[in-house]
C-alpha cells in the first residue's frame, strides 16, 4: 500500500479522538504493548467488551498502516491476542503524528537491548495514569526521551523521563512535585551509574545559578526489585550532597517514592 497525501487526507476524517490519542502515545514512547494501550484507552469498557474493543481498534489501525505490529513479538505473561503484541507507528501513523504533536518521534528501529527499557518507561506512565484516576493526585506532566533531556552549557543531561504530580492534602493544601526519573533495569553497575550522579550534580549547580528561586526536581531511581533499590541507595548514602537529591524505589510501586508513603 502506497501512503500518499490523498490516502492520508481520506484516512484522517475516519479517525476518532481515541485513534489520535493512541497515535500520540505510541509516538511519544516509540513502543507500547497492546495491553498497555488497553489499560489507557479501554478502561471504561466492560470486562467482557474491553479485549474485543481493543482488538478491533488495533486491527483497524494496523490495517490502515497507522500502527505496525513488530516482528510478531509477544511480551511475557498470560495475555493473549493483540494485548501481548508490541506496536509502533507505521508510515501513515508517522505522518499523522504531525497533527497530534509538535515534536513527533522518529520511526522506531528494532534494537533488542532497548525493548525492555522503552516498555518500562511506558509502563511507568500507564501505572501513574491508572493511579491518577483514583483522584489522589493529578499527573500534570510526563516527558519521555528526548524531550525530558536538559541542555546546559555544552552538556546535556539525559534522564529517562521527567514528570510532575499535583497532590491535594487532606487539609486542602496543594503541592506540586517534580521528578527526574531513571528507570533502572538492574543491568548497569559501577562506573556507568556512578558517572550519572555527577552529571545530575553538575546540572543542579547550573540550575541553582540560573534559576535560584526555582526548586530542583527530585531524582528518582526506580529499580525492578528491593535488592537493586538498596544497591542504588548505598551508592549515595555516604555523599551528603547526593543524598539530598537522590532516592530509589521500586518500579512496581512508583508512588511509594513519588508520594513519600
Amino acid at each position: 500500500m502506497s501512503i500518499t497525501n490523498r490516502y492520508l487526507n481520506q484516512l484522517g476524517p475516519q479517525l476518532t479522538e481515541r485513534d489520535l490519542a493512541i497515535i500520540f502515545e505510541v509516538g511519544r514512547f516509540k513502543l507500547m504493548s497492546g495491553g498497555q494501550l488497553e489499560r489507557l484507552f479501554f478502561a471504561d469498557c466492560s470486562d467482557t467488551s474491553r479485549a474485543r474493543n481493543r482488538q478491533a481498534v488495533l486491527r483497524r489501525l494496523t490495517g490502515h498502516r497507522v500502527l505496525a505490529r513488530l516482528g510478531q513479538r509477544r511480551v511475557g505473561g498470560a495475555q493473549r491476542g493483540s494485548a501481548s503484541y508490541l506496536y509502533t507507528l507505521d508510515v501513515a501513523g508517522q505522518h499523522l503524528a504531525q497533527s497530534t504533536s509538535s515534536r513527533p518521534r522518529r520511526p522506531y528501529s528494532w534494537y533488542e537491548p532497548t525493548v525492555a527499557h522503552l516498555l518500562a518507561v511506558a509502563e511507568l506512565y500507564v501505572n501513574l495514569t491508572e493511579a491518577a484516576r483514583g483522584g489522589r493526585f493529578t499527573l500534570l506532566d510526563f516527558q519521555a526521551e528526548p524531550y525530558c533531556w536538559r541542555s546546559f552549557g555544552h552538556r546535556t543531561l539525559k534522564p529517562d523521563a521527567f514528570l510532575q504530580l499535583g497532590v491535594i492534602h487532606p487539609d486542602g493544601r496543594r503541592r506540586k512535585g517534580s521528578f527526574f526519573i531513571e528507570v533502572d533495569r538492574a543491568n548497569q553497575y559501577g562506573t556507568k551509574i556512578e558517572t550519572k550522579l555527577p552529571q545530575y550534580l553538575a546540572y543542579y549547580q547550573h540550575h541553582r545559578q540560573a534559576e535560584p528561586e526555582q526548586s530542583f526536581p527530585r531524582i528518582v531511581f526506580l529499580a525492578p526489585h528491593e535488592q537493586r533499590a538498596n544497591y542504588l541507595r548505598r551508592l549515595v548514602a555516604g555523599r551528603p550532597a547526593e543524598r539530598r537529591l537522590f532516592t530509589a524505589g521500586l518500579l512496581d510501586d512508583p508512588l511509594g517514592v513519588l508520594l513519600g508513603r
